[in-house]
């Protein structure tokens, strides 16, 4: 296999990639067929199911595209101790989706019709394996109370995190109300197994505690303003 061929190949993704992301900011999940996403990627039909699959799996690469870079920006940042990986990886979604809120609103707005975690199929798995791998160096470390389960307390996690995400999405809450309820629910249930002084860490982090110094709710992100349009 050639160098040109792998090349052509990369870019061919690079632009269905691209053309999903135009074509959901356009008209929604909904709106993206395999003739509109040919015909806007400048390939052949046919190109898109050898490469995909079909309109599930050009979906799928769009939101793995997206973790795959943020997995770069994340490596490329200090490294940060066990819960707070998780901590920042979270936090650094969030920053994701608030670039394109009309792009990401209609793809969580469509969640739990696919497979796997809540829905999101590979892309979900990979995102709870890394909180897993996150939570057990935290285990081994001697950070928990009790012997935890990290699978099972990650995929709690995430699905809780997409959860509100669904509700952003529907416009049950804002942008604001969703920052809100996630850190409130992140740390609440860190808090129910972390020892000491990682349990007061969190409860301040939460926001919940009153009268504690320290304990005052962090500022939101100034761009909150355009995930509620």
């Amino acid at each position: 296999m050639s160098d040109g061929w792998v090349r052509r190949q990369e870019r061919t993704r690079r632009d269905v990639i691209d053309a999903v992301g135009a074509l959901i900011a356009e008209s929604g999940v909904d709106g993206v067929t395999m003739r509109k996403l040919a015909e806007r990627a400048g390939v052949a039909v046919a190109t898109l199911y050898n490469q995909f699959g079909d309109r599930d799996g050009v979906i799928v690469a769009f939101v793995s595209s997206g973790l795959d870079q943020l997995e770069i920006d994340l490596d490329a940042q200090p490294p940060v101790g066990p819960v707070d990986t998780t901590r920042t990886l979270l936090d650094a979604f969030d920053e994701t989706f608030l670039e394109d809120p009309a792009v990401w609103r209609s793809i969580f707005a469509s969640l739990k019709s696919g497979s796997g975690s809540y829905g999101m199929g590979e892309v979900g798995e990979r995102v709870v394996q890394y909180i897993n791998t996150d939570l057990a160096k935290a285990a081994a470390d001697g950070m928990f109370v009790v012997d935890v389960d990290t699978e099972v307390v990650a995929r709690a996690l995430f699905q809780s995190q997409l959860h509100r995400l669904e509700k952003w999405a529907h416009g049950v809450i804002d942008w604001e109300q969703y920052r809100e309820s996630s850190r409130l629910g992140l740390e609440l249930a860190l808090a129910g197994l972390l020892a000491e002084p990682w349990r007061s860490e969190s409860l301040r982090a939460s926001g919940a505690i009153r009268n504690v110094p320290g304990a005052s709710r962090p500022a939101r992100p100034s761009a909150c303003a355009d995930a509620r349009r």
